[in-house]
């Protein structure tokens, strides 16, 4: 079993030197009030263009390109935070895992509770940056296993891969859609188990509680699981609130919902007819 991807407030108080802290809320709000030498990275703008090689190819390669300009590729530990555990800090823990870095965290609480234990803050100041699509030829080695293209969900008569929507009911029945979207729907065999379900009061549930929603929605931690939502925020959320509960084969398509609604010769569903967990 992996290690948990999460710490706890009173553990990044204590962090060792050298640990770098990444601020994913807006950069105005990182400039007013911050944990002191805090960097500032945009995680959530990004949509990629194709969930195939190519295009995976290129996310990675600006990445590790954007990682690298702040440093992140060096630091021993490297943690990610936002004002409360939501779809920002686990996103940028994603991008990191994805290009093979290690000692990513979350902040579970995030700067909430990094005040509420005590914490200090100091305006925000120095290098920013931001997620966006780089040379595929740069991309270099990355954890594959993490992210989904597009033919690992039409492969047929794949009993082992189970496709988890994390999106709101409405948005799963179709019922909903966001105007950026080409049509209303969800991918064929998908599953719901919105993101939301995962987290209370700002942070993340217990392991514990995680497995039981999880297990109601249809999932279990032996799964192959592939989780999507609207662009794959909401997705890094579901995949480490799993990995936290011992689910070591959670992965993200990238374009989610947002790209597959796009494809016109890609199929979709409408309606209920699967659990929903609520």
């Amino acid at each position: 079993m992996r290690s948990s991807p999460l710490i706890f407030a009173a553990e990044a108080l204590a962090a060792p030197e050298g640990t770098v802290f990444v601020d994913t809320r807006p950069r105005d709000d990182w400039a007013k009030a911050t944990i002191p030498g805090a960097t500032c990275l945009n995680v959530y703008d990004y949509f990629i263009a194709h969930s195939d090689e190519r295009g995976i190819a290129a996310m990675v390669a600006g990445t590790r390109a954007a990682f690298r300009q702040l440093g992140l590729d060096r630091a021993p530990l490297v943690v990610f935070f936002e004002e409360q555990t939501g779809m920002q800090s686990p996103r940028g823990l994603w991008f990191h895992e994805l290009c093979g870095f290690d000692g990513g965290r979350i902040l579970d609480g995030g700067l909430a509770a990094w005040r509420a234990a005590g914490g200090g803050t100091a305006a925000g100041a120095g290098a920013t940056g931001r997620i966006g699509d780089g040379d595929p030829a740069q991309a270099g080695a990355f954890r594959s296993e993490l992210v989904a293209a597009t033919e690992e969900l039409l492969e047929p008569g794949a009993p082992e891969l189970h496709v988890l929507d994390a999106r709101r009911p409405a948005e799963w029945d179709g019922s909903y859609v966001h105007a950026c979207c080409a049509r209303a729907g969800r991918i064929p065999g998908a599953d719901l188990l919105f993101y939301e379900d995962l987290l209370q009061d700002g942070r993340y549930r217990s392991p514990d509680e995680i497995r039981r929603i999880a297990a109601a929605a249809g999932f279990g931690p032996g799964q192959r699981i592939v989780t999507y939502c609207h662009r794959g925020a909401r997705a890094a959320t579901t995949l480490y609130g799993l990995r936290s509960a011992g689910f070591d084969n959670v992965a993200i398509h990238p374009g989610s919902w947002h790209e597959w609604a796009g494809e016109p010769d890609l199929p979709a569903v409408e309606g209920t007819g699967a659990f929903v967990h609520r």
